[in-house]
């Protein structure tokens, strides 16, 4: 699936079991160093978001969905339905060095458009961040989250939020929360 955007032609496509090497590989760098840089204080340096095989086993399942500007990757974004009428958007990552130019918001608006056509009603997302410390990149996301129509609506701790993922909530070096926030979609 393509969508061009005339604002600095922005192609956003489906990444599949058939993307190329190249184009994985620049996604997954852009993915590891854009969490490496917004959550050092959630879970300390060298930190990497996730792993090359599982990010490609959710490349693979089709949730994943990749900006190309003049044919070179320059970010990601995984879509999933979370129940019959709300999808949420996770992994999402846009090249630091071209940060400012829509991207992120292009990639966005065009998700939030992929999953009406799959039945969504609402987006939920979630923003982990450091209890107890102000990281400006965290601020600017509820900003810019807001910005875009989106509703803080709740904070829970990591292990009630994801209590499958209780072992990796170990791994924080800081008290942690997500901040949940909704937008209406219909």
């Amino acid at each position: 699936m393509v969508f061009n955007y005339l604002y600095n032609m922005i192609t956003i496509l489906k990444a599949d079991k058939g993307i190329n090497e190249v184009d994985f590989d620049r996604a997954y760098d852009i993915l590891i160093y854009a969490y490496a840089q917004t959550e050092a204080e959630i879970w300390g340096e060298n930190y990497s978001r996730i792993s090359k095989e599982d990010f490609k086993e959710i490349v693979n399942y089709g949730e994943v969905f990749l900006a190309y500007k003049k044919e070179q990757v320059v970010g990601c974004v995984r879509l999933f339905k979370v129940n019959s009428v709300t999808f949420s958007f996770g992994l999402f990552a846009v090249d630091f060095s071209i940060k400012g130019e829509g991207i992120g918001r292009k990639l966005v608006e065009f998700i939030e458009k992929e999953a009406v056509k799959s039945g969504a009603s609402f987006m939920e997302i979630e923003i982990l961040k450091a209890r107890d410390i102000r990281v400006q990149s965290k601020i600017d996301l509820h900003e810019w989250y807001t910005r875009l129509g989106y509703v803080f609506f709740g904070t829970d701790s990591f292990v009630a939020l994801k209590p499958m993922e209780a072992e990796k909530a170990e791994k924080l070096i800081n008290p942690t929360v997500f901040d949940q926030y909704r937008k209406s979609l219909r």
